[in-house]
């Protein structure tokens, strides 16, 4: 299916929102366990979806069975991915984790291929790989060399295990009957609150926290994940799966951006070379135009 104008927007707002998700995780980690942060995260999601859902006069899933899909995209979506890479941050590096989680688009084109059977060019798999390539030349040569050191296998184990996950997410949202978005995303954060309740519940700090992991989880919680769940969800039911997982190569541009701007970071000829393979990749992986529309 084509994208549209509106379906970039969305994607572009999307990764400008997860560009920060690793910075607030790290600063959540500073108060709070992993499972907590897991915990917190998205119950504060489910809550500021409920009254969103509410307020706008949404309803809730209905029936045993879409409960049961917003259930199990709230498992292989939110509660495994999320305790998988806040638990990996605590001996991988960010700039580690960040090339390693780019393997969703990859994921999410064979797994297309395998249970959809869609048509692959040579094309798009072309342009993942350029995009790969352009972030792992982003994120330098020491974040490369750590790749498979034996200090950080199981965290490195766990990043890619999360990647995989995050791609059988946004192939349930295309298998799974038609909910309205919100009620779907709302259904599923619920679902995994209560999943993830018994181990946050009996991991709460002994200490007050202070103020900036608070605040971070709050974000982390309500926009990071609560909101931009929504937006994902749309743009895999506005412009498919495999559009939406690019998204992952264009948050270390929205990242590097910022951080010219904010923190008056250099620009290097190493990062413009990134970027540039970066875009040229999502260009190449852009969905045929005479690729079908699929009903809804």
């Amino acid at each position: 299916m084509q994208p549209d104008r509106i379906a970039y927007a969305l994607l572009f707002t999307l990764a400008f929102i997860w560009g920060s998700s690793f910075l607030l995780i790290v600063l959540s980690l500073q108060g709070f366990e992993p499972v907590t942060v897991v915990w917190g995260r998205i119950s504060l999601a489910a809550i500021a979806l409920t009254v969103g859902l509410l307020a706008t006069g949404g309803k809730l899933p209905s029936g045993r069975r879409e409960w049961l899909w917003c259930a199990f995209l709230g498992f292989i979506g939110l509660a495994v991915p999320f305790n998988l890479i806040a638990w990996s941050l605590q001996t991988v590096p960010s700039g580690v984790v960040a090339v390693l989680i780019a393997a969703i688009p990859l994921f999410t084109l064979a797994l297309t291929r395998i249970i959809f059977g869609d048509h692959i060019t040579p094309a798009r798999w072309a342009g993942f790989g350029i995009g790969l390539a352009g972030l792992a030349l982003l994120s330098g040569p020491d974040a490369i060399a750590q790749i498979g050191a034996n200090a950080q296998a199981a965290g490195q184990i766990a990043c890619l295990l999360a990647s995989l996950s995050f791609a059988v997410s946004a192939i349930t949202v295309r298998a799974m009957p038609k909910i309205p978005p919100l009620s779907a995303v709302t259904g599923m954060h619920i679902c995994a609150a209560v999943m993830t309740l018994p181990v946050g519940l009996t991991h709460l700090p002994e200490v007050t926290p202070g103020l900036t992991p608070v605040i971070a989880l709050c974000f982390l919680g309500v926009v990071q994940t609560g909101f931009a769940q929504f937006l994902r969800f749309t743009v895999i039911r506005r412009a498919g799966i495999v559009f939406a997982s690019t998204v992952g190569y264009m948050i270390p541009v929205w990242a590097g951006i910022l951080g010219v701007i904010l923190l008056d970071e250099p620009v290097t000829l190493s990062a413009i070379g990134s970027y540039v393979l970066i875009v040229c990749g999502l260009v190449l992986a852009r969905p045929p135009r005479t690729e079908p529309v699929r009903p809804r």
